[in-house]
């Protein structure tokens, strides 16, 4: 079991300079990535996203890609000389026609820079990915490490709450016979009240007994009692899964279900205040559900 948060770090370190990269995972329903990367690295962001997404499958990634020493020289100056020339020609003539004295200055071309031209210089990816790779793959190997280490704190919380939910699924169990047959005498009582308050001699027994087993059946939670502990079985088994969190989260959805239609039917003050607890149980499971990848 693997949590969502968690924090690495890894670091390069070459003759003149140092890379390092800071990985840190925090809840999501889906796997988000943000990348922070100095521009000498933003040929490599695709690469970078798909590198993380053979590890990581849900959580926010948050990757931030620092360097310290030498400098990277990453740009050149290029001077469009066509340019430069027809900005001195128009220059001079505009000095000639307003009638400026004083003579035109290398000062005064620095004033217009649209001839001067910033190129980047193009690395080559594989370069630049070898001095990449090796601070990225440890940092998310050390987060992954992180969010494994927190997932067994986790996992263990879950088992406690699963043992108690367990425990009161094992006393609605044990009450289950005694809920129903008292269910079935109130059933009987009520019935031969109405016969003895309308008078009735004579009914149809078809009838009677059609809507005897209709009411039996109404008031009977064996069926959502069996499939609450098919449920918890399956939870038990996903958690030892990789990538769970989507499957208990939808496991705790169909066992509140399951124990809120089940404490409907039972119609017992008994039941309910174990329902209650166990509808409590659910809410902690997921909650803690929320943090596991």
């Amino acid at each position: 079991m693997e949590s969502m948060t968690g924090f690495g770090k890894g670091i390069f370190q070459l003759e003149n300079y140092t890379i390092t990269v800071y990985a840190k995972s925090l809840n999501s329903k889906y796997l988000d990535i943000s990348l922070k990367l100095p521009k000498r690295y933003t040929f490599l962001e695709e690469r970078i996203r798909k590198f993380i997404s053979q590890e990581f499958k849900r959580g926010k990634i948050e990757i931030q890609i620092k360097y310290t020493g030498g400098e990277f020289s990453q740009k050149k100056i290029l001077v469009d000389k066509d340019l430069a020339r027809e900005l001195k020609t128009a220059l001079t003539r505009l000095k000639f026609e307003l009638g400026f004295e004083e003579p035109l200055t290398f000062s005064d071309f620095l004033k217009f820079r649209d001839y001067l031209i910033l190129e980047e210089k193009e690395e080559e990816l594989d370069k630049l990915w070898e001095e990449i790779c090796p601070p990225l793959s440890k940092a998310l190997e050390e987060l992954k490490e992180s969010r494994l280490k927190e997932g067994e704190i986790l996992k263990n919380l879950l088992k406690i709450y699963l043992k108690e939910l367990k425990d009161r699924v094992s006393k609605i169990e044990n009450l289950k016979e005694k809920i129903i047959k008292d269910a079935k005498n109130k059933t009987k009582e009520r019935l031969d009240k109405i016969f003895k308050e309308l008078n009735l001699r004579e009914i149809d027994e078809n009838r009677f007994y059609q809507e005897l087993v209709y009411l039996l059946d109404k008031i009977d939670f064996t069926e959502e009692l069996d499939r609450l502990k098919t449920h918890i079985s399956h939870f038990e088994l996903t958690m030892e899964e990789r990538d769970c969190g989507k499957k208990l989260d939808f496991l705790c959805q169909e066992m509140f279900r399951e124990i809120n239609t089940l404490s409907n039917k039972a119609q017992s003050s008994e039941i309910s205040l174990i329902a209650v607890e166990i509808k409590d149980l659910i809410e902690k499971l997921r909650e803690q559900i929320q943090n596991i990848a």
